[in-house]
């Protein structure tokens, strides 16, 4: 049973005792044991007591997908470590910045990385660098350094980067500390405007992870024989916490991706090795692009979880398609997070989903529904969505207030807009901040992004708006599948007509051959707008 009241790194030790000889990463080809990945991270902390580091003390990880990042992840926690995970395409100038800020003594990141960090190398900040290919064979090795000649031409310049190779000796000894400390930062998307780092304890996450096997449909004794696709990146806590970490708190394995490619996902399948996946749509519909994403592979997959701002209607009915096609009993499933908490609160599951909503609250969450004056709206009343419980966030790191305080209780205001149905399923409607008021009224662009992405020869697209003086004007990008189809416009003109709103028509359609994307691929809106300025 998981002690939600104990730390990240003594609770996973209980796992990998039990289940030493269980896979616990699957990673290029090659399988890590529960003894295995305990292993390094006894080395790694090993290596963070050899440089002084202690308890208190920040460090700082960018890196994909690896296994020792995995295993870095958990040795912070074995030795009392703040950890901030930063996107790996950061920039250096952005690395400095958030060191700087959270006072971290130590970056840990890979060696192609360093031939753009020259300030940081140049400004002696404390590296420990590590190679995607740590965890392989000596051909991989030697092939992937032949390959990646150029990119690793800096870490080959200096040869005295401490690397896993400085990391050998192991010890056993972690600390003890409260398991509501504010340990883990994560960064919030800032997909318009600038991101905030939160700030997670132990507990948050672990309570999170209590949810796993609900979450997930599956028995103890069912969780042992699974296996989850890890490849939304560690820095984003819908990677790390459900990713990663959800399946290694009960024997499973993770399959890690360093970067997503349909490719090894098949293979993956091929090999019965991964059952549970976790994406977003960009992943989804890339799957489905793909014409090997079909036959007996697919019967490896249990369920199959979606998250993001937009989520096509169409690609939960096309997925699900495919899957009863082939004979698989899996379904795409929406849910619903936020990092503040630390990810997912609410989720339909293979027990319970309903469509058009998002799920049923997590056991330990608890969702309320608020008008403008912060009165609690009863069961099918659109309002602000607040959450709170046991996954709440300590706060965020700047140390402004961020909670409503309500019924004795605090909350997190998402800035969402939804509704609680009767049986407590929520329904998303739209991002506060994107509703857009014209001549009086609301309009709720994702509701206009579900109706026209429905449309057969729709790809993707996106709904916003634009003030001009005193006017505000309305714009709809869209990505045809074929770029030659005949009357778009007016067909989608048609279509909103038809719900009889005819206010929520754009007043400019603009096609464009793609949409710009964040680094956890959502439509990124700002840089759209920017994007647009000329046409505008």
């Amino acid at each position: 049973m998981l002690n939600k009241k104990s730390t990240i790194y003594k609770e996973f030790e209980k796992v990998a005792l039990t289940y030493k000889k269980n896979a616990a990463l699957y990673y290029e080809g090659k399988t890590l044991y529960y003894k295995d990945l305990l292993l390094l991270v006894k080395r790694i902390g090993n290596y963070f007591d050899s440089v002084s580091l202690k308890m208190g003390d920040a460090i700082t990880l960018v890196s994909p997908n690896t296994p020792e990042a995995v295993a870095t992840f958990f040795a912070a926690s074995m030795k009392g470590l703040k950890i901030h995970l930063i996107h790996p395409l950061a920039t250096q100038e952005t690395i400095q910045k958030e060191m700087e800020e959270k006072n971290s003594k130590l970056l840990i990141t890979l060696s192609f990385f360093l031939n753009s960090y020259d300030k940081i190398i140049n400004n002696g900040i404390p590296l420990f660098v590590l190679s995607p290919t740590d965890s392989l064979n000596p051909l991989k090795k030697v092939g992937f350094a032949l390959l990646n000649k150029n990119d690793l031409k800096t870490f080959h310049q200096h040869k005295n980067f401490p690397t896993m190779k400085n990391a050998k000796k192991i010890n056993d000894i972690s600390v003890t500390y409260p398991s509501d400390y504010g340990r883990v930062f994560l960064s919030s998307g800032g997909t318009s405007g600038e991101p905030k780092t939160i700030v997670l304890s132990d507990e948050a996450i672990l309570s999170l992870i209590s949810q796993g096997l609900d979450i997930l449909s599956l028995t103890e004794e069912e969780a042992l024989h699974k296996s989850m696709l890890a490849a939304l990146p560690m820095f984003h806590g819908f990677g790390l916490v459900m990713g990663v970490m959800t399946v290694l708190y009960y024997g499973a394995a993770a399959a890690l991706l360093p970067k997503f490619h349909t490719k090894p996902i098949i293979k993956l399948l091929k090999q019965n090795r991964v059952n549970i996946m976790i994406g977003v749509p960009a992943m989804y519909e890339a799957l489905l692009r793909n014409p090997d994403f079909k036959g007996d592979a697919l019967k490896s997959l249990d369920v199959c979880f979606v998250g993001g701002d937009f989520i096509s209607p169409s690609l939960l009915t096309r997925f699900n398609q495919q899957m009863k096609k082939y004979n698989s009993s899996a379904l795409l499933l929406e849910g619903y997070g936020l990092t503040e908490t630390v990810t997912v609160l609410s989720v339909n599951t293979m027990k319970n989903h309903r469509d058009g909503s998002v799920g049923k609250a997590l056991k330990n969450v608890e969702i309320k529904i608020i008008d403008e004056e912060k009165n609690i709206l009863p069961p099918n009343q659109i309002g602000e969505i607040l959450v709170s419980g046991e996954t709440l966030m300590n706060g965020y790191f700047d140390g402004k207030n961020c909670f409503l305080k309500l019924e004795n209780k605090n909350y997190v205001q998402t800035g969402d807009i939804g509704y609680l149905d009767e049986d407590g399923y929520l329904y998303f409607i739209s991002r506060k901040k994107r509703i857009i008021k014209k001549n009086g009224l609301n309009i709720f662009p994702l509701a206009i992004e579900k109706k026209v992405s429905l449309l057969d020869f729709v790809a993707e697209c996106a709904y916003f708006s634009k003030e001009k003086g005193t006017r505000v004007e309305t714009y709809l990008c869209v990505v045809l599948k074929d770029s030659s189809f005949p009357l778009a416009k007016e067909k989608i003109c048609e279509t909103l007509k038809e719900g009889g709103y005819e206010f929520e028509i754009p007043d400019h359609i603009l096609f464009k051959d793609s949409l710009p994307k964040t680094n956890v691929s959502k439509i990124d809106y700002k840089a759209l707008l920017d994007s647009l300025k000329d046409e505008m």
